[in-house]
């Protein structure tokens, strides 16, 4: 690959350099044509077309004897003058007057190089060819492993300028230009847009260049979200442990949940939201929709306030907390809250929510959590979704939550369930619920296949099977109710 970059604007722009230009280069479109180092321009005999390198000593700067070197140089045919030292004084305005007068550029080195470094990165900059781009793109992509420190508009000029070429963000392709996407999975497009210079540079070379900016934006940006978001997970991991914990296991919980800046020991407001499995979509597929839906809710409730976000059994949970006693107004602001957030999802979603009350201190946290869960079950039994229905609306079915907080009534629930509980933790849950159906839908096996996704068929084995396991009439209205109150009451807790 030949480049050839041989005028002083080219010069002047090779990155390597750093010059501070004092006059302007009136003959920027002028080849050079060497690079010439001297201790005076009257040393120099032929410096036609040539930059000439000074090594002056300072005191000469500021006296009438650099106004000499100036007009010798420009008397002979140099295009620019550059003082070597970057320590030296400013020349004289008289000088530097002189200087635009006659057309000659006047630089002062910046760098802390010696003399021959500096001749030869001129020389380097004035031959172009091979060289020069190798160079050039060394500087880019020391560029780009600096990052954009989040500000991609400047990291894309930086590289540009390290080239030579015009790079820019824009916000869509142009044909005129080679273009390449950022952050595709970003809802908003950004593009890196580089306009080609077909004499310096082969395309493949700069489209490579331009994918490798676009990819270290969008990698300073993932960086930057994950950073954001590291806080927010470990609470949330935090808080999910917590409230899926025993009693015995929760200081340490409780401990690093206060470090985390969580006021556990404040007063809370629990919301669940639970998420339908998509149909013949599969594990992934939910992971996605819970994910996506968790963002959006979580988004729109810090509108009202600061919420931490929880899971628990593939629900997703949603806990405000408040140092000091919120009154009684917090509870139906928050049920507010999270309707509105609910009214934001996508039409195709469809959630099941409750909201417990307001409780205080970390067991608090845990009973209004509970009645979250209550709450959400009773809109999945009504069939009302993308309803955020109040615990304290909810009538009998708190009674059956209180009824089920005393002791002989879990001991009762579980000598009833307890054949079940013999299925094993992969099993259990599952026959629970699907017995639950089953009641709540008065034996209608038709809606029980429809509610849990299964053959009809299917329902029948397994109530079958359940029945049995249970040693219970299913056609007694007291075994009924106390099938229905057992697993209302095993859901809620």
């Amino acid at each position: 690959m030949e480049l050839v970059l041989i005028t002083l604007a080219s010069v002047l722009a090779f990155p390597p350099l750093e010059l501070d230009q004092l006059t302007p280069a009136a003959q920027n479109g002028t080849a050079v044509e060497r690079v010439l180092l001297a201790r005076r321009a009257e040393d120099l005999r032929s410096v036609e077309q040539s930059i000439v390198v000074l090594m002056e000593p300072g005191a000469r700067l500021r006296s009438y004897e650099f106004d000499v070197d100036i007009r010798v140089a420009a008397a002979r045919g140099a295009l620019a003058v550059v003082i070597a030292d970057p320590d030296a004084p400013k020349p004289s305005a008289t000088s530097l007057r002189a200087a635009e007068r006659h057309g000659i550029a006047v630089l002062r080195n910046r760098a802390r190089i010696n003399v021959a470094e500096l001749v030869c990165l001129l020389d380097l900059a004035r031959r172009g060819g091979a060289e020069r781009a190798l160079s050039n793109v060394s500087s880019a992509l020391d560029v780009l492993r600096m990052g954009s420190g989040g500000d991609a508009g400047h990291l894309v000029a930086s590289v540009g300028r390290s080239l030579g070429v015009e790079m820019m963000l824009t916000e869509a392709p142009d044909d005129a230009v080679m273009s390449f996407r950022i952050d595709r999975e970003a809802e908003g497009k950004e593009w890196v847009a580089i306009k080609p210079s077909a004499a310096e540079y082969a395309p493949g070379l700069l489209a490579s260049l331009g994918r490798l900016t676009a990819a270290a934006i969008e990698l300073d940006r993932i960086t930057g979200r994950r950073a954001s978001e590291l806080p927010i997970r470990s609470r949330a991991e935090v808080l999910s442990e917590l409230l899926d914990s025993s009693k015995s296991g929760r200081s340490d919980l409780l401990r690093r949940a206060r470090a985390l800046g969580l006021y556990v020991d404040g007063w809370h407001i629990a919301a669940r939201v639970e998420v339908p499995d998509p149909e013949d979509e599969g594990e992934l597929k939910a992971f996605t929709v819970r994910e996506e839906l968790s963002e959006s809710i979580l988004e729109h409730l810090t509108s009202s306030g600061t919420w931490h976000m929880a899971r628990s059994e593939g629900a997703l949970l949603f806990v405000k907390m408040h140092r000091h006693d919120p009154g009684g107004e917090a509870g139906p602001a928050a049920v507010r809250a999270v309707q509105k957030a609910l009214e934001s999802l996508p039409n195709s979603a469809a959630v099941f929510c409750g909201v417990g009350s307001i409780h205080s201190g970390p067991t608090g946290l845990i009973s209004s959590a509970a009645e979250a869960r209550a709450a959400a079950a009773a809109m999945r039994t009504r069939r009302r979704p993308n309803h955020a229905a109040a615990f304290d609306n909810l009538g009998l079915r708190r009674t059956v939550i209180e009824w089920y907080a005393s002791q002989a009534a879990r001991n009762a629930v579980d000598s009833v369930l307890a054949p079940l509980d013999e299925l094993g933790p992969g099993k259990a849950p599952s026959a629970i619920r699907t017995l639950q159906a089953y009641l709540d839908n008065h034996g209608s096996l038709s809606r029980t296949a429809e509610d849990l996704h299964l053959h009809r068929n299917s329902v029948a084995y397994r109530i079958e099977r359940i029945f049995a396991a249970l040693e219970v009439e299913p056609d007694n209205p007291d075994d009924w109710l106390l099938l229905q109150l057992a697993c209302r009451a095993r859901t809620f807790a």
